[in-house]
């Protein structure tokens, strides 16, 4: 019963063993590009470790701060861009939770839940809320108009 695993981890080593060969012939073909940037492009292609070029992709969206803002990478892992540091929008949409909480859907998409409550802060459909950045990557909900916020989190 050992000699099965022994032969197909053998076979295993041995292929990887051959494809690292290619690799290696590859590579050594680009020693012989003279352009910097084409044998350093060979050496990728070579040794797959490809990476896209670093201007503009074609057909690449450019991301809009505004449809960042509040994203702490967990919804969008692109490149960090520099942020607003407060963003009004409109509610399209009110679900009330426990403990005074609430989960608002804004009209630019975006659904963030508030994770403190305040009795003095209700919030409705059609309300322009503001919603701020503070420190240390907390944001803060309020109504426009008003000086009562509570701390909010982005879900999307």
């Amino acid at each position: 019963m050992r000699k099965i695993p022994s032969a197909a981890g053998l076979s295993f080593v041995l292929a990887l063993g051959c494809a690292r060969g290619q690799d290696i012939k590859a590579a050594q073909a680009c020693t012989r590009l003279d352009d910097d940037a084409a044998r350093l492009s060979c050496y990728d292609a070579a040794l797959g470790a490809f990476k896209p070029p670093t201007g503009q992709q074609p057909g690449a969206v450019k991301m809009d701060p505004l449809a960042k803002f509040g994203d702490d990478s967990r919804l969008h892992t692109d490149a960090k861009i520099d942020l607003p540091k407060n963003l009004t929008a409109q509610v399209q949409q009110v679900t009330p939770l426990a403990n005074g909480l609430y989960r608002l859907t804004l009209d630019n998409g975006q659904v963030w839940t508030s994770t403190e409550a305040d009795s003095a802060l209700t919030f409705k459909v059609n309300d322009r809320v503001i919603i701020s950045r503070m420190l240390l990557g907390r944001f803060e909900i309020s109504l426009a108009g008003h000086t009562t916020g509570v701390s909010a989190t982005r879900m999307k």
